[in-house]
Parts: C-alpha cells; structure tokens; sequence
C-alpha cells in the first residue's frame, strides 16, 4: 500500500475538518473559539445547512475510518484517533443545533470522549462541617461564609495592578520550565455582562487577549487562580505550543482550529486547572500572596487561615457536575439549581444565578473543569513527584493532546 498517499488523505481529511468546524461556527458563534489558520479559508467558509453538514461529517469520518497506519507509527495512528474523536463530537453538535436533545451523561460522551461521576448534593454535607468549624461566628453558612471571604475582595480600582502582577508571575514560574517564544504575549481587557469569570481568546501568532469579568468581587486567591489557567501555563500556553509544535513545525491543519464542544476542551480545561499546582507548592502561593499581592491591594488579613479554608471549599467543585446535571436533564427548575448553589456550594445570590446562567449556557462543559484536572493530574505524577518530571509530561501533554479516552489506557 501507498503510505505516502495515505498520508497526504489525512492531510486532506485534516483540512476539510478545518473548514468543516468553521462551517458549523457559522451557525453558532460560541462554538469556534480560537482559529489562526489560513484567512482564505475562513473567507471561502459560506453558511450551509445543518442536514448538508452532518452528510460531510459522516463523508469524512469514512474517509477516514478507510485509512490503515497498522505498523506505520504510533503517531500517524494518534493523528486518525484525534482527528476521529473530534470528528464525531461535530456530528454530535450538528445534531444538537439541529434539535436533538439528550441526558447530561450521554452529551458528556458525545462531545468530550467521558463521563464524570456525579454525587449527591447531600454528599458535601461533610465538606461544609468542615468549613464550618473554620469559620467565626454563627448562624447560616453561607452568609458567614460570604462575611468572611469579604476581607479578602481586591477592590475595584487595585484590580488591574494585582492582576497584571498575578500573570506576570505565572509566566515567569512557567518559563522557567518551558521555552517561550520571544514575540508571545497578551493582553488583558476588563470586560461585564459576561456567564465566565475569566476568559483567553487566542488571537494565534502566540498572542491572546485576557478578559476578566467584573459582574463578581475579585478574590485574592483568584488573581493567582485565574492567571495561571487563562495565562501561563494554562489556555495561552497550551494554544501557542500546538501553534508552534503542530500547526508549524508538523504542519497539522486540524490544530489550528479549536472548536468549544469537542474533546480537546477536556484537556484544555483540565491542563489549566491543573497549571496553578504545577508553577507553586501551597507554601509559595500563600508567601507570594501575603508578601506581594496583598500589599498591593491594601489588603490585611490571616492568610494561612484564609488557605485552610480554602483547602476544603475546594473538595465542593464537583458540585458543579451534580447541579449541572440535574438542570440539564430537567430534574430541576434554573430557581432550584441557585437554591443547590447556595446551600450546598456556598455561592451568593448573583453568583449562583450567574452560574446558573453559564450552565443553560454550556451545559455538560463544565465536567472539563473539575474532571479534566483530576485526570491531568494522576497522568502528570504519575511519573513521580520530581518537579521537572511533572513539568517534562506537563508539557509533552500540551504538545501532543491525548483525548480524555486515552488517559485511562
């Protein structure tokens, strides 16, 4: 057989991906979040009927599904899995545009290769024992919760300067690690009326741009949160290493493009989530927020004790999963999910409700988060607890993206 003719249809195959993802963005805009391929396609790209598109899908998927890379190298085969998994969650997309409509687990599958588990909202019922005993005061949780996180809200008109300083940080920890190209960089916007907290758009040419939602208070612990999963070595570095590594130097056409509700987010998400435990030990995040960002925004207060509880607020994250699913499956009304939100996840009032928001939104996107950083991390340490071991699979993980299938295998 002609592998190099095998080759150039995956070439083909991997092009016709391309324009059809920005074909199906045409029809939702959400749904192409980053794209620094050739302009001409995108300008050629017309808006076509959803039923013409999911006939191109399954075209392309047989196309592919033809091809045999058996004993020609892991990475070809890696290739035909990528490009197979995206491939079905476009068709799946399709579909849902199209009006079909299914269960929370079943579009967690269809369109990021998993499934998380899901807990009951009574199960965190330990988790907040916990906090609670942290916390001064009586009365309601939630509220004393809120009282006391109130302390370490970086005012409005410190923002910028703590935030800068956050990124600026979370690079210089990273490139320490990886090299960065020299003409990378970003830009931060401040933004409202948004479902997000914080979001990076991927401009490619190894920019982005970094908006951070002003809707909600700005904790201390979020600058840090915040710019290490949008900046470094979260969103902004994992779209320049596919740029430089694949797009570039492997001339992959399919890593050009990143379209929202597909497999790739699970790692994406994930790997951000993840990035902040990579660049700092709990030790050197509270020394770095106590001797630097705090004096910079004014602020006072017992960090070390502000951490501890932290810690446990954190072991609530799944959460999301459960409200989401529930919400989605229609086994809750939007009111009910911000009354699961506030009892169980601590959340105020307009934070729950803007996370609700984001939910209707995005439904089954959230397992990424939680789920996705759980899975980076036992495939990370899974080499051991040296530091440039986790980084050296950190890194070769963005380089190379697995799909959430392939961490368990």
């Amino acid at each position: 057989m002609n592998r190099t003719f095998d080759n150039q249809q995956l070439d083909d195959i991997a092009k016709d991906y391309v324009k059809l993802v920005l074909a199906v963005g045409l029809h939702d805009a959400s749904y192409v979040d980053a794209y620094y391929g050739p302009e001409s396609w995108r300008e050629a790209c017309k808006l076509q009927p959803l039923p013409s598109l999911k006939l191109n899908v399954a075209a392309l998927l047989d196309s592919l599904g033809a091809l045999n890379f058996t004993g020609e190298g892991r990475c070809l085969l890696e290739r035909q899995e990528f490009l197979s998994k995206q491939l079905a969650s476009v068709e799946y997309y399709i579909n849902h545009l199209l009006g079909s409509e299914s269960c929370f687990s079943v579009e967690s599958i269809g369109l990021y290769d998993t499934q998380a588990e899901i807990f009951s909202p009574e199960s965190f019922q330990p988790v907040l024992d916990d906090i609670d005993s942290l916390l001064p005061g009586s009365g309601e949780l939630t509220g004393r919760f809120d009282t006391y996180r109130a302390q370490f809200i970086v005012p409005e008109h410190k923002i910028p300067k703590v935030f800068s300083a956050a990124v600026e940080k979370s690079r210089e920890l990273t490139s320490a690690y990886i090299n960065l190209p020299e003409d990378e960089s970003f830009r931060i916007e401040f933004v409202n009326d948004k479902v997000w907290s914080a979001y990076n758009w991927y401009q490619g040419d190894y920019q982005s741009l970094i908006q951070l939602n002003q809707d909600q208070p700005l904790y201390l612990e979020r600058c840090m949160q915040l710019a290490s999963h949008e900046g470094y070595p979260g969103h902004h570095l994992f779209n320049l290493l596919q740029e430089r590594e694949l797009v570039r130097k492997s001339h992959w056409p399919e890593y050009a493009i990143y379209p929202l509700y597909s497999p790739i987010s699970f790692l994406s998400e994930g790997s951000a989530n993840y990035g902040l435990s990579l660049i700092m030990s709990d030790c050197e995040l509270i020394e770095f927020e106590r001797d630097y960002l705090m004096p910079l925004a004014g602020m006072t207060g017992d960090i070390e004790h502000y951490h501890r509880v932290l810690r446990c607020y954190k072991q609530l994250v799944h959460l999301d999963n459960t409200v989401c699913q529930q919400l989605t499956d229609g086994e809750i009304s939007p009111n009910e999910a911000e009354s699961l939100l506030i009892q169980f996840g601590l959340y105020c009032a307009s934070r729950a409700k803007q996370r609700v928001k984001f939910y209707q939104a995005n439904r089954a996107y959230v397992i990424n988060y939680n789920h996705g950083e759980d899975s980076v991390a036992r495939w990370v340490e899974r080499g051991g607890a040296d530091k440039n071991e986790r980084w050296k699979r950190f890194e070769s993980l963005l380089k190379r993206p697995l799909m959430a299938s392939q961490f368990v295998s």
